[in-house]
């Protein structure tokens, strides 16, 4: 392969990183089609490679990301005061999660199709039908994964919702329709998306829609746990740390040396995280290895996602302001992913 070649190669990942992950899923998937069985081992190591390059560094990003939406507001920022708000937040709604189990199941799966659907519907505007279109797309995405993998989803739903007979009974009922419900919700995106365009027409890239398509077709054929992450960690954090790269300033117009940059600033509290995790699997496997850590991985998830996703939201309504303001002085035809600072995912 010539020295070009190479360089072209680079190029292309670097502007498209979601067609490394894509690979990766066609093998991953390959795989499993051959042998019947994806080990264990392989599910982990690569859900947790996946973790800790793009899962929970884009979320140790939130105080950098609040900071600056603090100084475009002409308003004050101190770090000590955002992480009180944040762990305070985590903390009411680990203590509404011990006393309400299932409305809180309820509440993260919500808040995770919005935050899902806001980040793969970019620059739509803050209309009544973008914004059901943008919950419809997310819930979709949970939806498709969660049925499509339901003997693995169920033993740990029951876990969760600590055993309640209604909420299994519906969701067993939904298991059951599962393919009419994929199908139905599919149709009702697909009708919000035409709707909301027909009023307000925004620029949408047609290659990144095929390859979220693709994502998400690649989950099928793997087990819960990558396929979740496969989504997770490879387009939907990526597709966050592309908005942040373009929200925080840089010092560079270098898209590879911007996104090293930003993911730099991740490490310290992906650092702090990673070793809570480790010290919890420590103890768990030392003190109590009969336990299931499922549930309580679970819902730690959930703890960190709803601060999260109100920090994320403020990136989202700057770039739709943002690109709002671009459509009124170029027309609805110009590609706003353009006028971006590094390259879309």
């Amino acid at each position: 392969m010539s020295i070009f070649s190479v360089a072209r190669l680079r190029r292309s990942v670097v502007q498209t990183p979601t067609i490394i992950t894509i690979t990766v899923g066609l093998l991953l998937g390959g795989y499993q089609l051959l042998t019947g069985a994806l080990p264990m081992t392989i599910q982990l190591v690569f859900s947790g490679l996946l973790l800790l390059a793009t899962g929970i560094p884009h979320g140790a990003l939130d105080h950098l990301v609040e900071r600056e939406r603090a100084l475009r507001l002409g308003e004050s920022f101190s770090l000590p005061t955002f992480l009180v708000k944040y762990i305070a937040t985590m903390g009411v709604y680990a203590v509404a999660w011990l006393l309400a189990p299932v409305p809180c199941l309820l509440v993260f799966l919500s808040v995770s199709a919005w935050h899902f659907g806001e980040t793969d519907l970019q620059n739509a505007p803050n209309t009544p039908y973008w914004s059901l279109a943008r919950l419809s797309a997310g819930g979709f995405v949970l939806a498709f994964i969660l049925l499509t993998h339901a003997t693995e989803t169920t033993p740990i739903l029951v876990r969760i919702v600590q055993a309640d007979d209604l909420a299994l009974l519906v969701w067993r009922s939904v298991v059951e329709q599962s393919g009419v419900v994929l199908r139905g919700w599919a149709t009702l995106t697909l009708v919000l998306t035409v709707l909301a365009y027909a009023q307000r027409p925004i620029a949408i890239d047609g290659w990144r829609m095929v390859r979220l398509l693709v994502i998400i077709g690649l989950t099928f054929y793997l087990p819960l746990l990558p396929a979740f992450m496969l989504y997770f960690g490879g387009w939907h954090a990526l597709s966050s740390f592309h908005l942040i790269q373009n929200y925080l300033p840089v010092t560079t117009k270098n898209a590879t040396e911007a996104a090293w940059s930003v993911w730099q600033k991740s490490l310290p509290l992906t650092g702090v995280a990673f070793g809570v995790l480790g010290i919890c699997a420590i103890t768990w496997y030392y003190v109590s290895p009969d336990f299931d850590p499922l549930p309580i991985l679970f819902i730690l998830l959930s703890l960190i996602t709803l601060p999260h996703i109100e920090v994320m939201h403020s990136v989202n309504k700057s770039q739709n302001t943002d690109y709002q303001q671009f459509e009124t002085q170029n027309g609805t035809q110009n590609d706003f992913s353009q006028t971006s600072k590094h390259p879309v995912v």
